[in-house]
Parts: C-alpha cells; sequence; structure tokens
C-alpha cells in the first residue's frame, strides 16, 4: 500500500463522488425534514462546515503523509492503544458499508427490481465491489476519473431538465421557524459531511504532497455543494408538502421528467447515484481490508477481502432487519455516531499531535 499512488485530481475527483455517494438519494428528505423552507440557509452553512471539517482532516492526515495512518498510531500512542485507535476506526468504515449496501439493495427493492430478493441484489453489489477493491486504489480512482465526465453530464441534465418546472414561491416564507429549524437540517447534512474523514487513509498515497490538502478541501465542498443544489431544486419543483412525504425526492425529480420522445428519463438519477455510491462503497471496503490486513500482518490485502464481504453481507441482515429500522437508525444514532469520529476523534489526534509537538519544542529549547 506505501508504493501506491494516485494524483491529486483523482483524489479530488474520488472526494466529489465518495461526499455525494449514497447522499444524493436521501439528503433532500433528511433535510426537508428539519429544515422545512430554510433547507437553502441549512445548505449554506452546510458549505461552510464542509470547507472548515476538509480542512481539519487534511490537518490531520498531514502528520501522517508519509507513514501512513495505522504506523502513526502505533508511534504515537503505542502499539495497544494505537491498535485499539485503529480498530474502532475501522469499525466505524464497515458500519459505514453494511448501512450502504442495504440502502441500495432497499432502494432497487423498493422502487426498481420489487420482485428480485434483496438478498441477490446486496450480494451481486457487493461482489462488484470487491473486485473494485481487489483491482486496488489506482485501478478506482483511474475508473473514477473515466467515469467523473459522465457523472457530471447526467447532474448537469438532471438540473437542467427541471428547471422549466421550478417555482421559486416554494421557498417562502423565508426563515420559518427560526434557527432551530435551520440547525435541525443542517444535522442532516453534516453527518454525511462527517463521514469523508475516512478519506484520510487515503491521503498519504497522494503523489503531489504540496496539492493535497487543496484537493482534499475542493473535493469534499464540491461534493457537499451538488447536494445542495440537488436538495433545493427538489424542493422548488416539488415544494414542501410533497418532498416532505418522498423518501426519494431527487430519484422523482427523473421520474416527473417526460418527453415524446424519451422515457424513463428516471435512469439518468439511477446512474449519477451508482457512480457515486459504487466508488464510495469500493473506496470504504478496500480502506476496511487493507487495515483488517495490517491489523493481522497480513502481506497482500486480497487474501481478506471475500472473508470480509462474506462478514458484511451477513451482518447487513442481522444489524438491520428491516428498511424502516434502517430509517429510523440513520435519524436516530447515525449523527452520534458519525459526529464522533467525523469531528472529535480527528479533533483529538490533531490535539494530541500538537501537545506533542510543544512538548518537543520545550525540551529542545530546555537544552
Amino acid at each position: 500500500m506505501t508504493n501506491v499512488q494516485i494524483s491529486a485530481l483523482q483524489f479530488l475527483i474520488i472526494s466529489i463522488l465518495f461526499v455525494v455517494g449514497d447522499a444524493i438519494l436521501y439528503v433532500p428528505s433528511l433535510i426537508v425534514q428539519g429544515a422545512s423552507h430554510t433547507i437553502w440557509i441549512a445548505g449554506l452553512i452546510g458549505i461552510a462546515e464542509a470547507v472548515l471539517l476538509s480542512l481539519l482532516y487534511a490537518l490531520v492526515s498531514q502528520q501522517f503523509a508519509n507513514k501512513g495512518f495505522f504506523p502513526y498510531l502505533e508511534l504515537t500512542y503505542g502499539r495497544w492503544l494505537g491498535r485499539v485507535l485503529f480498530l474502532l476506526f475501522l469499525l466505524y468504515v464497515m458500519v459505514d458499508v453494511i448501512l450502504m449496501i442495504f440502502e441500495m439493495g432497499s432502494f432497487m427493492v423498493t422502487v426498481i427490481m420489487p420482485e428480485t430478493p434483496l438478498e441477490a441484489i446486496i450480494m451481486v453489489f457487493l461482489l462488484v465491489v470487491i473486485i473494485g477493491a481487489r483491482l486496488g486504489l489506482e485501478t478506482l480512482s483511474r475508473a473514477a476519473e473515466v467515469l467523473f465526465p459522465w457523472f457530471c453530464v447526467f447532474f448537469f441534465l438532471l438540473v437542467c431538465l427541471n428547471l422549466p418546472n421550478a417555482k421559486f414561491e416554494n421557498m417562502q416564507p423565508f426563515f420559518e421557524g427560526g434557527l432551530h429549524t435551520i440547525f435541525k437540517g443542517n444535522v442532516s447534512l453534516a453527518s454525511y459531511i462527517f463521514e469523508s474523514v475516512i478519506l484520510i487513509i487515503i491521503f498519504p498515497h497522494i503523489r503531489e504532497k504540496d496539492q493535497a490538502t487543496k484537493a482534499y478541501i475542493k473535493g469534499i465542498t464540491i461534493g457537499v455543494t451538488l447536494l445542495v443544489i440537488i436538495s433545493l431544486l427538489s424542493l422548488l419543483v416539488f415544494g414542501l408538502s410533497t418532498l416532505k412525504m418522498e423518501f426519494y425526492p431527487s430519484y422523482l425529480l427523473g421520474q416527473t421528467l417526460e418527453f415524446n420522445f424519451f422515457s424513463h428519463v428516471e435512469v439518468i438519477m439511477a446512474v449519477i447515484w451508482f457512480i457515486s455510491l459504487f466508488f464510495k462503497v469500493a473506496i470504504c471496503f478496500f480502506v476496511s481490508a487493507q487495515g483488517i490486513s495490517q491489523l493481522i500482518k497480513v502481506q497482500d490485502y486480497r487474501i481478506v477481502t471475500f472473508p470480509i464481504g462474506i462478514f458484511l453481507f451477513v451482518l447487513s441482515f442481522i444489524c438491520i432487519p428491516s428498511s424502516m429500522y434502517l430509517i429510523h437508525f440513520i435519524n436516530s444514532t447515525w449523527l452520534s455516531y458519525s459526529v464522533t469520529y467525523g469531528l472529535f476523534f480527528p479533533l483529538f489526534l490533531l490535539a494530541v499531535e500538537l501537545i506533542r509537538k510543544s512538548r518537543k519544542s520545550h525540551r529542545v529549547n530546555g537544552r
């Protein structure tokens, strides 16, 4: 893994797709439940949060830019505490994978392929993810670079084709509910931004170290901006009452479009989601496999990919008995879980590093 190198541009693209990921399908509905008509204000705050959080993650990543995350934790916190911290972080990544593969299966069964067993859909998708992870980070990065223009084209088409249906009166009344509603809506968006902390493990493998921080900040900020655009567009097109009743409003943006010469326009939304979701899950799975292999001292991480895949497949049905349970977990628990690793964990790492450097400088000056 230490010899694997990707360009800053590839990392930027991966960061964008990672942030958009599964969120593009759910975020409009989740934000509007809290923010109502002030969804655009919650979104603007979310963009500012994306800049600050990505800067925090980049600062943390710079501490192990030439080492790797696991060796850094062992060196800084000792063998056992470093391993515990790394394992806890990997558990967060794997829980995220479990949620995403079940989300994908639930969406497919509910909307596109209702007669197909949920288990079959998740199994096929997970197999594709495993194959992608086994091909390695460089291959995934090149694939993202190839597919990203198509992602942009489809996103642009979805937005432009829906603009004639947008009604700006759907944004009124402004500041409805005050700061409380804005905060509630922003929290839903922030929970997805926190997940981008996972990319700190990829950070050391960026070839152009001087451009890595900018790529991290730009990637996360652009990704969040795309989520805000699709959320605002959903409000403008459907209005608050319809948006609150729809769990997949961004997919509905494609369904409502009708042309005499072209049908099933919702495929555009599906393609956007599948591209971003695949790369997010594949990166998380790659990080999990690489991390587990380092913990158990296996030279080739590919050896553990299929065992981890089987483990996550089984665990997804044990931990998530139904789609309703998944929705309840995301709304009630995921934020606290995500903020622990996406905010407090990197702040802890940065604070410890600053204290270490301060003590080291005092010892040097004392001599």
